[in-house]
């Protein structure tokens, strides 16, 4: 067995997905594997194409975008993407595109994905766990949609993206290694760009979060949290605000500072 070979198995045993197939269904799937690489922007496929392969995230993140630009789905290491339109024998739905600097991907023929479905019950069952988990996905979407104002709903995206992709920095802040525009986590939102600017730019004088090439860099995850724990007054944001939560809730994030505020002038 050659080292490549060697590689792709160990990544598909890895793969919640394919470690159903065992050692010995990973080493007669991999001949049908290709690894390839992809820059940030980069298209996987388009909606409507063929779907001739499907993928394995190997490395890196890659956004499922709606032709119109509506964002679907954020996937890193170890997820897969593409069994629906292949197990189907169809096209894809949605396009795919490399979200991080640089995308690994493990593209397993469509042929060879379906005839190892049909000849190992326990992979037919995990594809079916798959595409559950891909539900779910869309569910959290809408979980964050239903946040409250902007404010909550863009704290409640940051917080799903640092749980799943959050790497730890040295000084304490943590680095979401994807790359949105303010176009792209207005779509996410539910938001105007407008207000999404406005939001992110407040957020970073007051030290929270911060952008660069790579992602974003969350300054103080406790803020992102305490956002969520309380009933915002969407104020300037109310245009976009989506129904709050019940009267007697907790407070909102500007009577938590005016709390602060006092208990500060107590102490002195």
């Amino acid at each position: 067995m050659n080292v490549l070979q060697a590689r792709i198995e160990s990544s598909l045993r890895a793969s919640p997905l394919f470690s159903a197939l065992g050692p010995e269904g990973a080493r007669a799937l991999a001949p049908h594997v290709k690894r390839r690489r992809f820059e940030r922007g980069a298209s996987v496929w388009r909606a409507g194409q063929d779907a001739a392969w499907m993928a394995l995230v190997a490395s890196g993140l890659v956004k499922i975008v709606q032709p119109g630009g509506a964002i679907l789905a954020i996937l890193g290491p170890h997820e897969t993407f593409g069994e629906l339109a292949v197990v189907g024998d169809g096209a894809y739905a949605a396009d795919a595109v490399a979200a991080s600097r640089s995308v690994e991907l493990l593209c397993i023929d469509a042929s060879a994905f379906r005839a190892a479905s049909k000849a190992d019950d326990e992979f037919a069952r995990a594809i079916s766990k798959s595409l559950v988990g891909h539900a779910r996905a869309l569910h959290e979407k809408i979980r964050i949609l239903s946040a409250g104002c902007v404010e909550r709903r863009l704290a409640a995206l940051l917080r799903h993206l640092l749980d799943r992709f959050g790497d730890e920095m040295e000084d304490g802040s943590t680095v979401i290694q994807i790359s949105l525009s303010r176009a792209e986590l207005a779509s996410l939102v539910g938001a105007t760009i407008e207000t999404t600017i406005r939001i992110m730019s407040r957020w970073h004088r007051q030290g929270i979060v911060s952008t660069a090439e790579e992602g974003f860099f969350v300054h103080a995850p406790r803020r992102l949290a305490e956002l969520l724990g309380v009933l915002p007054e969407c104020g300037e944001w109310g245009r976009d605000s989506l129904p709050r939560a019940p009267v007697g809730g907790p407070v909102c994030h500007r009577d938590i500072r005016g709390a602060a505020g006092s208990r500060r002038a107590a102490r002195g």
